[in-house]
């Protein structure tokens, strides 16, 4: 969940009607008491994760239209070809010519290019199994070259990061959204970087305190060299975990919440965030981590200029077109987190079993699960959408799979 900006600063004016003062408040996501829990509904429709169709715009009075999940095949004019092992049939039959009469040297002739052709192949093996496997091929995704981690040395909590970047005009504010070069970039899956066990109903708040502030500098190191590669700066942001109702750059929060707040560039954790879990998933591994790497996925919307850019858009949207706005920043961070996941989970001790649990947490955070209202129309998104991103998000690596801007609005629902 996010609270934007509550009353610190405002995007800059100018541009193509850029407003001049914004409220950039956001509701909180309603937390609310623990409901019954059923089990998790299978994702639907086209997998969020695969090659969405773009819209034209997907933004205020332009719904996405449907389109195929894969590109039409372009005809090129190829003549039809018959069963396999075959060839076209040419336009007219031609007659066999006369018989030709043959020659020792054509025999020699051909046995030289054959010995010829022989010795270029084994050069070619050679060369492409010697080559540098850090080469892509068409997939980035699929390469076996390990992806080069940020080295560099993680910085401390940052209590006075730069100003984020603000977009100055509502045609800026679009590529930020649909083609930010942050999506062209690799995570670091998986990444050197252990986080231990902790007990979130038995740890103390200090204790909390200090695991999440490491926690931090594991996001950082994952997070960091995507950012910079595109162009981005990442401070690291310092985590509050509070026991009763806290004012923040942001306002004022309840005792059952976690946020990151774009006002004062901090993330804040309630300690007695885990009760509203099910019993079974109140002990399981890596579920504070999980909602904590969502949190950690709104700062790197913020770092990138989504965040202020989805909020400007969704502020000049009519109620139902500002939630699914809403819903796309949220189940955005909720595949940064899936990302995260995967990265730390085999050096964290992270079974398959473990990160599959994580899916249904995430299931578990759903506006429907939350209220018990299947048909809620909510603005952090229902559980299957939640799970559906979080899954897209352990399965890839590329961050422009989490490019929910150009996704259907079905598959953020």
């Amino acid at each position: 969940m996010t609270q934007q900006w509550g009353t610190q600063g405002q995007p800059p004016q100018g541009g193509q009607q850029w407003p001049t003062q914004q409220n950039w408040n956001r509701p909180a996501q309603a937390w609310g008491p623990q409901q019954p829990y059923g089990p998790p509904a299978p994702a639907y429709g086209p997998y969020p994760g695969g090659q969405p169709a773009r819209p034209a715009a997907p933004y205020p009075q332009q719904a996405p239209a449907p389109q195929p999940a894969y590109p039409a095949q372009a005809q090129f004019g190829q003549p039809p070809y018959g069963p396999p092992g075959t060839f076209p049939q040419p336009g007219r039959p031609y007659p066999p010519g006369p018989p030709q009469k043959k020659s020792p040297l054509r025999g020699l002739v051909l046995g030289l290019v054959l010995v010829v052709g022989i010795a270029f192949f084994a050069i070619s093996l050679m060369q492409y199994l010697n080559a540098d496997p850090g080469v892509a091929g068409p997939d980035v995704n699929q390469t076996t070259a390990p992806v080069p981690q940020n080295t560099t040395p993680v910085p401390a909590p940052d209590t006075n990061p730069p100003e984020l970047p603000q977009p100055t005009t509502y045609e800026e504010a679009e590529t930020w959204l649909v083609s930010n070069p942050v999506y062209e970039q690799i995570a670091p899956v998986p990444t050197d970087c252990a986080v231990p066990r902790i007990d979130i109903t038995t740890a103390s708040a200090a204790d909390l305190t200090t695991h999440l502030n490491e926690l931090t500098a594991c996001l950082w190191r994952v997070w960091s060299g995507p950012l910079e590669s595109a162009g981005f700066q990442l401070p690291r942001p310092p985590v509050t975990v509070y026991t009763e109702p806290i004012t923040t750059g942001c306002g004022n929060l309840d005792e059952v919440n976690a946020v990151y707040c774009a006002a004062d560039q901090r993330i804040y954790y309630a300690k007695p965030l885990w009760k509203i879990f099910p019993r079974e998933q109140q002990k399981a591994p890596f579920v504070v981590e999980s909602i904590l790497a969502h949190e950690f996925g709104h700062t790197i919307q913020a770092r990138t200029g989504i965040l202020i850019s989805s909020m400007a858009f969704e502020q000049k949207a009519s109620t139902s077109e500002a939630k699914v706005f809403s819903r796309r920043l949220e189940v955005q961070a909720d595949c940064l987190a899936g990302t995260f996941t995967s990265a730390v989970g085999p050096s964290s001790g992270l079974s398959g079993g473990d990160l599959s649990n994580l899916r249904d947490v995430f299931y578990n955070l759903g506006d429907d699960v939350l209220s018990n209202q299947a048909n809620i129309q909510g603005d952090h998104g229902l559980g299957r959408s939640r799970k559906a991103w979080f899954t897209v998000g352990q399965d890839n690596t590329l961050v422009g799979k989490c490019n929910t801007y150009t996704a259907p609005a079905t598959s953020v629902r």
